[in-house]
This record gives structure tokens, sequence and C-alpha cells, in this order.
């Protein structure tokens, strides 16, 4: 059961892997000697094994047959043959006695060969048939020698050469026999000698006279090593830019870009609002292309990286405030004057929300003022509390200035920050009224472009 078992197996893998030969692309075949095409006869000679002998120890069994065959195509070939094989054994008479139990088996046979693989002078290809196999003498007194008639399987595969000799070809070939009724698979491996005659028709490839495979011969290519188009006589068409794409698809030959842009270069959009970067003139804050791809949330017409009020609607001339009175920060020219104290919590340096407007006025003027090349953030405290803590807490009050006016977007090699403590007052620290004022915020003016 287990031997029939195998037997199906085979079958099946050998069906299945002709069957996906048979729809792949045939195989490329390159060889530079005559090869016929036609009738071919071949001498087989060999050894096989039997797995399940009728008798007790065969050993290897020496076989010699005839093979002809004829190639429908340069891959496929149908082909049949007589084949016997001999087998030399001994076994064991019921009286105990040894005696000798050769025989002989005789299989005619048909079948064909799809070649797999085909390279200058090798073919390697599977094959499949059927046939009958009779052998002899079925017994030798009482003992069984021989064993069924049978229908015989055939799976195996080759590897053919074809040498210098026209006509001849070469190959070692191994083939599986199954034999059903009897229950038995043997194996047999046997070099073959082919002789073809073409009948006419021969197959010859020579080295080919298009050395870069691009349709133009040789002696008409000027550059016969690289692929090229016929109308630039076998050279390529030039590509000035290098990007891949040929000058007549490029849509801009001399900047390189991808195929997706018609070889253009693809224009950087750094805030991805849809507007190149060249053309916007808010490249890091996303923006409508109808305001030249800034927002201008109050769309009052003022963008709102130079818009002083950028929540509320205003007039151009009041820098986008509603009137002269809302802006409260004005440019001179040692300082930006600010109208109106920067108010932290007590003891902290952080910024309440009520001094964003104004921080946020600042950040538009710096925008504005794009001379100014180097803004000062001081800080300055009243006397109250010991001198090195108040000088420690001006610096962190002017370092939170300057880290509002970055994250709002200003250029922080444009701004410096210093803290004072006390030692810069402007009013008598005696009063409550002196030291709020001494409690500030100044802005100086250190570098300005001309």
């Amino acid at each position: 059961m287990v031997v029939r078992s195998s037997c199906a197996l085979l079958v099946g893998l050998l069906v299945l892997q002709l069957a996906g030969s048979v729809r792949a692309d045939s195989p490329k075949i390159q060889v530079y000697e005559e090869v016929e095409k036609g009738f071919s006869i071949g001498l087989q000679t060999g050894v096989a094994y039997d797995f399940n002998p009728p008798v007790d120890t065969p050993g290897l069994g020496i076989l010699g047959g005839l093979e002809l065959g004829y190639d429908l195509t340069w891959v496929f070939r149908v082909k049949a043959g007589f084949l016997t094989e001999h087998y030399s054994a001994t076994s064991q008479a019921r009286s105990g006695s040894e005696v000798t139990a050769d025989f002989q088996g005789r299989l005619v046979w048909g079948g064909a060969s799809l070649s797999l693989l085909a390279t200058q002078r090798f073919y390697a290809y599977a094959q499949a048939g059927v046939g009958y196999l009779a052998t002899s003498p079925k017994r030798i007194g009482d003992m069984d020698v021989g064993g069924k008639d049978d229908v015989a399987i055939l799976v195996g595969g080759g590897l053919e050469y074809y040498p210098q000799l026209r006509h001849f070809s070469f190959a070692i070939e191994t083939n599986v026999s199954i034999l059903p009724l009897r229950g038995d698979v043997s194996i047999a491996v046997f070099p073959v000698v082919r002789y073809t005659f073409g009948l006419g028709e021969v197959r010859i490839v020579k080295p080919s006279k298009d050395r870069d495979q691009d349709g133009v011969e040789d002696k008409l290519d000027k550059c016969p090593d690289t692929w090229g188009s016929e109308a630039q006589d076998g050279c390529p068409e030039p590509d000035t830019d290098g990007d891949g794409i040929i000058d007549r698809d490029d849509n801009c030959p001399e900047e390189p870009g991808p195929a997706s842009n018609r070889g253009c270069p693809i224009e950087p959009d750094t805030d991805n609002d849809g507007l190149p970067d060249k053309l916007d003139r808010c490249p890091k804050v996303p923006g409508p292309k109808e305001t030249e791809g800034c927002p201008d949330r109050d769309a009052d017409g003022v963008y709102d990286h130079i818009d002083k009020c950028p929540d509320e609607p205003g007039k151009p001339e009041h820098d986008g405030c509603p009137s002269k009175a809302h802006v409260k920060v004005k440019v001179g020219s040692k300082a930006i004057q600010l109208r109106e104290k920067i108010h932290f919590e007590f003891g902290k340096a952080i910024i309440k929300k009520k001094s964003y407007a104004i921080l946020d006025q600042v950040a538009a003027t710096l925008v504005q003022y794009s001379e100014i090349k180097k803004l000062q953030v001081e800080g300055h405290t009243d006397s109250k509390g010991p001198s090195k803590y108040n000088q420690r807490l001006s610096q962190r009050r002017a370092q939170a200035v300057v880290d509002y006016l970055v994250n709002k977007g200003t250029d922080k090699n444009r701004l410096a920050a210093k803290g004072f403590g006390e030692d810069n007052p402007i009013a008598s620290n005696k009063t409550n009224k002196g030291r709020g004022t001494n409690r500030r915020v100044e802005m100086i003016i250190l570098e300005r472009e001309e």
C-alpha cells in the first residue's frame, strides 16, 4: 500500500511540473554550433535497482536499449523505445540449496521530454511515459523469479550535451519505473548516445552582430556597446541634466527632476500649503494662495505675521489694529518702545497671558523691520530681595521673552537676553510706584542695517 501511494505521489508531482513548464515561456536557446532538429536514434546502456524484487538478492540490473525520437519543437520531443534489463540473482530452494535465479525484463515504452533549461551546449529536461514490462522466466522449479508482467509508468529527467560533432549528442538520464500491479518501484541511471537526422532543418545561433541589442548593427552603430535609438545612430539620446529623462521628454532639460514632474525639480513647500516657498510670503506658516500663503485670521488684509492685532479687524495704517491706540509697540532709533508692561507671575519667569498680545505685536514688528539684525531683551527688577537672586530672576525673565518671540517665528540669532537685576533703576525703590516702574522689560536695538 505504501509503495502504491508513493507511486501516485511521484506521478502527481511530475504532472504538475510539466504543466507549469508548458505554461512558462520557452527557454532561451543559445547554440553556437549547428544542432539538428528532426528524427533521432539513441543507444542506451546503464544500471537499474529494483526496490521490491521478486527474488531475494537480485543486486544491480544491467540494461540496454534503443530509443527513437522526433523533435516537435526545439524544446519538446516525443520518443519511444525498447529496453531490456538483466538481473543476476540467487535464491534458496525449498530443499535448502542455493540456486541461480537470473531473470530478464523487456520494456516497450513511449513518452515525451520537455526542455526546462537550455544554454550554449546543454539541455536539461524532464520526461515521462508509459510502457509494458514482460519478464522471464516466471518460475524456476518451485520458485517465483521474474514476477508478473505489468504496466510501467516512467518519470525522470536528463541532461544532454552537444559537442562539436554535428548530428551527435550525449545525455545522462535517470528514470523511475512504477509498476502498480506488482507494487514495485525501480530506478535506472544510463547514458544515451543520440544521432539526429536533421531532414534539412538546422538550428544555428551565432554571436550577435548587434552587441548592445538596440536594433542598430554594429557596423552602423556609433555607440556599439551602449543601447541607443536608430535616430541617434545607435547612441543614447542626450540627457543634459542627468536625471534619467531624455531632453526631448524633459520639460526642464537643464535642471534635474523626477519623471512624475516631467523632469522638472519639485519646488520646496516647507509649510505644505500648496504654494512653493519661492512664491510664499510666509513659507513656514500654512496659508491660502489668495493671501500669498500667509494666514490672516481677522481677514482685514493685514497678514498675521505683521498684524499687531491679528484677532481684531483693523486698518493697514494702524498695522492691522482698529485704531492707533491699539498699537502698543513703536520702533525708535535705538529701541523698540513698549507702551504696556510685560507681566510675570510673582517671583517667577512665567509670562502672564495678558501680556501675550503685546509680545505678538513685537514679533510682528520684527517681521516688518527686517533691518533690525540684533535686538537685546533686557530684564530689570526692583531692589527687594538679595541682589544675586534679583539678577538671576531678571535674566530668566529676559530669556522667557526671547523664547516666546522665537516660538512666534523670530530667528533666534536676531535676539539676545540679558538680566541686569536691580542695577539700573529708573525710579525710586522706596515707593511701591517706583518699584513697579523698575520691574520692567526693555528692548534695545544693538545692530541695525541702514
